[in-house]
């Protein structure tokens, strides 16, 4: 089944409970202090996301038990806010939006029982994840079971501490949980819609109308990684509260200026401009709000959601890494490009995933080493043993033959191109014949550059690996492309980390506000993003930075965009 036919699923499935009666309700980028928002171009799509969902909660950290050690969600922060306590919370799989549970401290009396929504999690085992809810506090009020009219998609339905709908959907390809889709009451369907979808920016995915129960449309995002909107109006006859409920969206916005104008322009309810945020927690964060017509709180963010679109690595000839790349490790060159400096051959890997792979051959007289480059690039192949005789016959070597790691459950060998790069191919039973999976750099502080690829620039750190008596690494993921690998070598040679030839072709939903992060972060933005004068990609915008290390980062914009 689809991910859009599964989310049609379980939203439908919904009414199947509602006959039972089980749905009764008894009982997260900066922007710097100085500098205003980056502005967007007339002709660019200002893309939205849902980063985070907020919810009222009458009891923390009771509420914060129930979500980690009943709902296996973890907890990445407190923040102290004007009138409130937030807690953000990242589902176990580390997929879909955030929620922050929120503990209000202004004294104001809210009702945290009445919200007419819902909170649907994905997850791989739901008997064990509804096992868990109900241990840790929560209430089940249909137990997950196939549902046969619906591939037999397994679906359970609960009820958190603060009485919030919890909808439980069985998902093999889940880890283990994830939070999917934030379903928020509105008390006019059509009126909410259009201002969701043509003033924010969101993407009317389904209309669903389930007979005598509710009527409801599913929102998503062109930026991928984020759960769903799903806009709810009761229709069975029962009173629901759809005004001022203790709830928030955070949206993280390409041009949060533009939304705020937007917004401002359609009779929306603007409270705050988006600019530097006074709270201490937030650092300077730009920060905007706004409210729907029912007083829901919209949280404006700078949004800079991006991914590796290609790894750029200097060769000493151009053309002998063109036929190696070729025949040793499977890639096909698709473009030529020149620039002020240096000549590049774009190759994409054979099964046509991951991140492409740029060869540069500098033009400009520069002497640079070639042979010392810390990093590594990793290829996911159908048959390591094959895949090694290619390297030595295209002229490269092979190191450490393919050989099964018992550790890793997966069979794994080591390389040299023909400007000694590390070559890692690792046997993947899903590979057609062979992908680049990862590029890994050198960096001389292992924290510090994780904290400015993760905490700055929003990569997702996957996982941190310790090989013994070689090297440390982080292993990073954007929303797309091959992995980021943060690599510093323990094994005590001697390594160049700085200024080596390569680069990291990132494609943000935002390249101007990439370039603040880059600056906010203490880091050089050398050329500003902006419309490009290279004769072979007109009309895109390009812009330059270097990390803490001299790694280039060259700035380009996502091709999401709106339907």
């Amino acid at each position: 089944m689809s991910a859009a036919s599964r989310l049609k699923a379980l939203l439908l499935l919904g009414f199947i409970a509602l006959l039972a009666g089980c749905l009764s309700s008894s009982g997260s980028g900066r922007s710097s202090n100085d500098t205003p928002p980056p502005a967007a171009p007339e002709t660019t799509p200002n893309l939205v996301f849902l980063s985070a969902a907020g919810i009222g909660v009458s009891d923390l950290e009771a509420s914060v038990s129930l979500y980690t050690n009943g709902m296996g969600m973890r907890e990445l922060q407190r923040l102290t806010r004007d009138n409130r306590t937030e807690v953000v919370l990242e589902s176990a799989d580390a997929r879909g939006s955030n929620i922050v549970l929120m503990d209000f401290t202004d004294g104001i009396g809210r009702n945290f029982q009445q919200n007419p929504g819902k909170l649907v999690f994905y997850a791989k085992d739901p008997a064990a994840f509804a096992e868990e809810f109900v241990a840790s506090g929560g209430r089940i009020t249909l137990p997950p079971a196939p549902q046969p009219s619906f591939d037999n998609v397994v679906v359970g339905f609960g009820r958190d501490l603060d009485n919030n709908l919890i909808e439980i959907v069985g998902e093999t390809h889940a880890t283990e949980s994830f939070f999917g889709a934030f379903g928020l009451g509105v008390s006019d369907l059509d009126t909410a819609r259009d201002f969701y979808v043509n003033v924010l920016g969101f993407e009317q995915s389904q209309f669903l109308q389930i007979p005598g129960q509710y009527d409801e449309y599913i929102l998503t995002s062109p930026v991928p990684g984020s759960s769903a909107v799903v806009l709810m109006n009761w229709t069975n006859g029962s009173v629901r509260n759809y005004t001022d409920n203790p709830l928030k969206l955070e949206l993280a916005v390409a041009y949060p200026d533009k939304l705020a104008d937007v917004i401002g322009a359609s009779d929306g309810g603007v409270i705050r401009e988006p600019s530097a945020a006074e709270e201490a927690d937030l650092d300077g964060a730009l920060l905007g709000y706004a409210s729907d017509a029912d007083g829901t709180l919209l949280e404006i963010r700078q949004g800079i959601r991006g991914y590796l679109g290609a790894a750029g690595i200097g060769v000493e000839d151009l053309e002998a890494a063109v036929r190696f790349y070729d025949a040793g490790l499977g890639m096909q060159e698709v473009a030529r490009r020149s620039r002020d400096d240096r000549d590049e051959v774009v190759m994409r890997s054979a099964d046509g995933r991951g991140s492409e792979v740029v060869l540069m051959g500098f033009t400009d007289g520069v002497a640079r080493n070639y042979q010392q480059n810390p990093g590594k690039l990793v290829f996911y192949v159908k048959d390591p043993d094959q895949y090694a005789l290619d390297i030595v016959a295209a002229g490269g070597r092979v190191t450490v033959p393919p050989a099964f790691q018992a550790g890793l459950g997966v069979t794994v060998g080591f390389g040299r191109d023909l400007d000694n790069n590390l070559i890692e191919f690792v046997g993947s039973a899903d590979a057609i014949e062979s992908y680049f999976g990862a590029f890994g750099i050198g960096v001389s502080d292992l924290q510090a550059a994780r904290d400015f690829y993760v905490a700055e620039l929003g990569f997702r750190e996957l996982i941190f690996l310790p090989i013994p008596f070689q090297y440390d690494e982080y292993i990073l993921q954007g929303q797309g492309g091959s992995a980021l690998v943060l690599m510093n070598w323990t094994n005590g040679s001697s390594r160049n980390y700085t200024d080596n030839p390569v680069k990291l072709e990132v494609r943000s939903m935002s390249p101007e506000g990439f370039a603040q992060a880059v600056i906010d972060a203490g880091e050089r933005v050398t050329e500003a993003p902006g419309a490009t004068t290279d004769t072979d990609r007109e009309g895109e915008t390009v812009g330059y930075a270097k990390d803490a290390d001299g790694t280039l980062i060259e700035i380009l914009r996502a091709p999401w965009q709106k339907n």
